[in-house]
């Protein structure tokens, strides 16, 4: 069944946004195409994954004053119904579900899409640090961005200068549990792996990263109490995974394996409570 349908119009294309149950990784897709107003038919030339992570489902989505499509998403996923596990962490503490960031939509030349953050998120940054290029080695390098529990990070690798076979970044770290942020060249897959991230959650995300003649990657990542947003690939590759770790998981860590890692223009903000 595809649920929560959703459809619009981007630049001179048709959007259908949409859920398919029992699709496997595949909670989150939409098709480009044009719409026959006589006949009633909606004819798709390209389709696409709006996230691939485990916890983004239903999306739908409005239109701004200003004109930009901004799309939001459940960030649950069926492991929340009880007679599939439990209602969860957030259930326990006298609160269920919530939304992950609303993205705007835009068409690109190729009329695939992208998904970006609302620039409004801007807002809640605070006590920014930016570095120009560093090098990545197999050595575990540890990162600071706000208190290690809310952040953003928006960093590029240098794929031209880059060796290294993979990219790891452990987020959340602390009390043996991590989740694992691993960007892997040889195979061009990203994978997301929360099996450790806080004793409940479970799962890798994955998603094939198109490297081809890219002379560089874009990374951008967004972490709160419960959640972890990566987004990559001009926000076309993302992934979003509830991650429910306590306040002493609040390390970072990145390493490369194999080589080394060309990092630039990199970014790391803490993030204001806007409760």
């Amino acid at each position: 069944m595809w649920e929560c349908p959703d459809f619009y119009f981007a630049g001179d294309r048709y959007v259908l946004t949409f859920s398919p149950m029992g699709a496997g990784e595949h909670t989150a897709v939409y098709l480009v195409g044009d719409f026959d107003y006589e006949t009633g038919k909606f004819i798709h030339h390209i389709q696409g994954e709006i996230d691939w992570g485990m916890d983004y489902y239903a999306p739908q989505s409005f239109l701004a004053p200003d004109g930009r499509r901004i799309i939001v998403g459940w960030a649950n996923e069926w492991e929340w119904m009880p007679f599939w596990k439990d209602w969860g962490p957030t259930y326990k503490e006298g609160w269920c579900g919530f939304f992950n960031l609303p993205r705007e939509v835009r068409i690109m030349k190729d009329d695939t899409l992208q998904f970006v953050p609302i620039s409004e998120i801007e807002n809640l940054r605070e006590n920014g640090e930016r570095r120009d290029t560093f090098p990545v080695t197999e050595k575990e390098t540890e990162l600071f961005a706000g208190n290690g529990v809310c952040f953003e990070i928006k960093l590029k690798i240098d794929l031209e200068k880059t060796n290294a076979e993979k990219l790891e970044l452990d987020l959340r770290c602390g009390d043996e549990k991590k989740t694992i942020c691993l960007f892997d060249f040889r195979k061009a897959e990203l994978s997301i792996d929360r099996n450790e991230a806080d004793g409940w959650s479970k799962g890798i995300s994955r998603s094939a990263m198109n490297l081809k003649n890219r002379k560089e990657l874009d990374v951008h990542i967004f972490s709160d109490q419960s959640s972890l947003e990566v987004f990559t690939e001009e926000y076309q590759s993302n992934h979003s995974n509830n991650i429910f770790a306590g306040n002493v998981q609040n390390r970072l860590s990145i390493r490369a394996h194999g080589g080394r890692v060309i990092i630039k223009d990199y970014e790391a903000y803490g993030l204001k409570d806007c409760c």
